[in-house]
């Protein structure tokens, strides 16, 4: 059970979402994820920064016979070039996103963009840390993925190397308008870790107007966790006031088809999760489940840092 000390020192002040960074490869589901956080943004006034990591060839050019100011003034040249189309590109794909807002009569919404040269999940971390997002929205695929990596190698990474809330957006998600986004579904694994997760939970909530409820996946549920289960709830009544938080247990043996029946009863739309629950994250996500898996994919994954 959550200890009385824990739940006495939690605060309730809340902090505003301000700044939400999207990490893009131009791909279609990168438009998906910039759509969603765009309409994030307008409901919150929250400002919206893209970063976009590119290949250069530069970094691969070796020295030549060539004098070694040729040489430099080959990568120099090489490099302006790549910087000069990748500038174009990212302003093209932002022009893009204002057509749509316009089109859409949604809130004009100032669409800032980085580009750099790089490995993208290193480079995004880098970033992360220097623009301390509040959220980060990226798409569960990049360019060239296939049915082999239902979650894209790269948001995988990021999940696993920022200190930030990742909402990863599946390819072909369909928005279902801000407003009608109403329940989520946090999964709990009764660590220390779910209060600084629980914190960020209710910021977003809060802010987006969500109702929670929980849910813990593992075999089936013995006393123990069900007074564990009854100690989070007790949590979310004296440290924030949510009385009506829900929860389930899921087992291990029929997980598909149990979170598919609670998703669908409890009309979820964002599972939350802790990253430090890697077992689960693929267990949702890996390659070989069957077709029922990939309609869980068209829910949008929330994963807060462990």
């Amino acid at each position: 059970m959550f200890a009385e000390k824990d739940i006495n020192s939690t605060s309730t002040d809340s902090q505003s979402l301000k700044k939400i960074l999207v990490p893009v490869d131009y791909s279609e589901c990168s438009v998906f994820a910039c759509r969603y956080a765009l309409k994030i943004a307008g409901w919150l006034t929250a400002e919206v920064k893209l970063f976009h990591t590119y290949y250069s060839p530069a970094f691969d050019l070796i020295e030549m016979a060539s004098a070694v100011q040729t040489q430099t003034q080959l990568k120099e040249e090489a490099l302006s070039n790549l910087e000069a189309s990748e500038k174009e590109t990212a302003e093209n794909f932002v022009k893009s996103l204002n057509d749509y807002l316009l089109e859409n009569h949604l809130p004009e919404i100032p669409i800032k963009y980085e580009i750099k040269p790089g490995v993208p999940e290193d480079e995004i971390r880098r970033y992360s840390e220097w623009y301390e997002p509040d959220l980060v929205v990226m798409g569960t695929h990049g360019k060239g993925s296939g049915v082999g990596s239902i979650m894209g190698s790269v948001t995988a990474a990021v999940i696993g190397r920022i200190d930030y809330p990742v909402l990863a957006i599946p390819e072909k998600y369909k928005f279902i308008g801000e407003k009608n986004i109403k329940n989520i579904m946090y999964v709990t694994d009764f660590d220390e870790s779910d209060f600084m997760s629980i914190r960020t939970l209710i910021d977003l909530t809060d802010q987006l107007g969500l109702d929670i409820y929980c849910a813990h996946i593992g075999d089936d549920p013995k006393s123990w966790d069900k007074i564990r289960m009854e100690g989070l709830m007790e949590y979310f009544r004296k440290s924030y006031g949510k009385t009506q938080v829900g929860y389930s247990f899921i087992t291990q043996k029929n997980l598909l088809e149990d979170l598919d029946n609670l998703i669908q009863e409890k009309n979820i739309h964002i599972i939350s999760i802790t990253s430090h629950r890697r077992n689960i994250l693929e267990k949702l996500f890996r390659p070989n489940m069957t077709k029922k898996l990939f309609y869980h994919t068209r829910i949008p994954l929330l994963v807060f840092p462990s």
